[in-house]
């Protein structure tokens, strides 16, 4: 059960009104402490643990930028018990992959505060840069074309443009801005106890607005992920495969290292059970004439989206961190898509689903031809 209220905005400052409400979580001791994004040196937003109420006045959840998957961090900050509690602010993907992360027991939510937010998109980080310097007013823009749901004019990230899930789900407390006139009002959604101490009265002004907003955006991007994966299957069959589709990827493990849910201790191709003899290689270009170097990216690659495919959450971040830019969000997404179908497995759908790698089902795969 959830108290739906609204947050008052004044002076048409919504950002400002967010960190009043954040300020309170401190100041009414519903929280300890926030895992936040700050705007930092440069301008950079970049997550911060923050204690003290008056270090939130450049705190800034909404900004559209996102450096990296946060879920990683508060894996960070529960792996160990703690007495209080720890409040975070995540997008609708960080709370899936903190939920995946739960459940291969990386994480913890004992004393975990989870503060959802709407995600309208965000921007690679040298284009947030550019649309900063292009367009001082980029924050009010912002805003202002969440309320319509208006996605034009923005180059999004291709995770963000095929994102199916604006808001959050699984949060103690979720703060909306998407389809509402967030130049008045935040829509916050809590569990009765919360908002007693917010002093947040149940209001469903605006709701079915909302609702209405949200359904087109997520028709929307649903549409161009659907497209997106329609043109990923075409291009495996016309141009190579997946021989063709890492050509240039140089197995530097970026995408690795940014992938929130992808956290072995010791991961194969960083042991000694991955090096290459030189006279093996040498074999190698003998029989073939020529070898691809590095030898292995398309088995790094490959791997990877083995270990990754039911439990990818389409952040994104991979894609990101890439240096050579391949697209590897249409990857994921489309062979996530395919895997988790079968298994019938969403990521982050139920932190008490088990992943199908966790839990054996006899005749589960019958329909893709395995025998009895």
């Amino acid at each position: 059960m959830t108290t739906r209220g609204l947050w008052q905005v004044n002076n048409n400052d919504p950002l400002g009104a967010t960190r009043d409400f954040l300020r309170a979580l401190l100041d009414q001791k519903i929280v300890a402490a926030l895992l936040v994004p700050m705007h930092g040196a440069r301008d950079a937003v970049m997550p911060a643990l923050v204690k003290h109420s008056s270090r939130l006045d450049r705190a800034d959840p909404f900004a559209p930028v996102m450096a990296f998957n946060s879920a990683r961090l508060v894996a960070m900050l529960t792996r160990e018990s703690i007495n209080v509690k720890i409040g975070v602010v995540l997008r609708a993907c960080e709370i899936r992959a903190l939920i995946e992360l739960v459940k291969f027991h990386q994480a913890k939510l004992d004393n975990t505060v989870i503060i959802g937010v709407d995600c309208f998109g965000t921007l690679d980080f040298a284009k947030y840069q550019d649309a900063r310097d292009a367009m001082p007013d980029l924050p009010a823009r912002f805003f202002a074309q969440a309320r319509n749901g208006n996605v034009a004019g923005l180059a999004w990230r291709d995770a963000c443009a095929t994102c199916e899930y604006p808001t959050p789900a699984h949060a103690d407390i979720a703060i909306g801005f998407i389809g509402i006139d967030n130049s008045q009002m935040l829509v916050i959604e809590t569990r009765p106890e919360i908002a007693e101490q917010l002093d947040l009265h149940a209001d469903s002004t605006g709701a079915e607005a909302r609702n209405a907003v949200l359904a087109n955006l997520i028709t929307l991007r649903t549409t161009a992920r659907d497209e997106t994966i329609k043109q990923f299957h075409d291009a495996m069959r016309a141009n190579g495969g997946a021989a063709s589709y890492f050509a240039n990827c140089l197995e530097c493990t970026n995408c690795m290292n940014a992938c929130p849910i992808c956290y072995c201790k010791e991961c194969f191709f960083r042991t000694a059970n991955a090096e290459h003899a030189p006279r093996e290689l040498l074999r190698s270009a003998e029989r073939h004439g020529a070898l691809t170097m590095p030898p292995d990216a398309v088995l790094f690659q490959l791997t990877r989206l083995n270990h990754m495919a039911t439990s990818c959450v389409g952040c994104g971040m991979c894609q990101a961190a890439c240096p050579q830019n391949i697209p590897l969000t249409a990857l994921f997404r489309a062979v996530g898509a395919r895997a988790q179908k079968i298994f019938d497995y969403a990521p982050g759908r139920d932190v008490n689903e088990k992943p199908p790698f966790m839990e054996f089902r006899r005749d589960e795969l019958l329909q893709i031809g395995e025998s009895r």
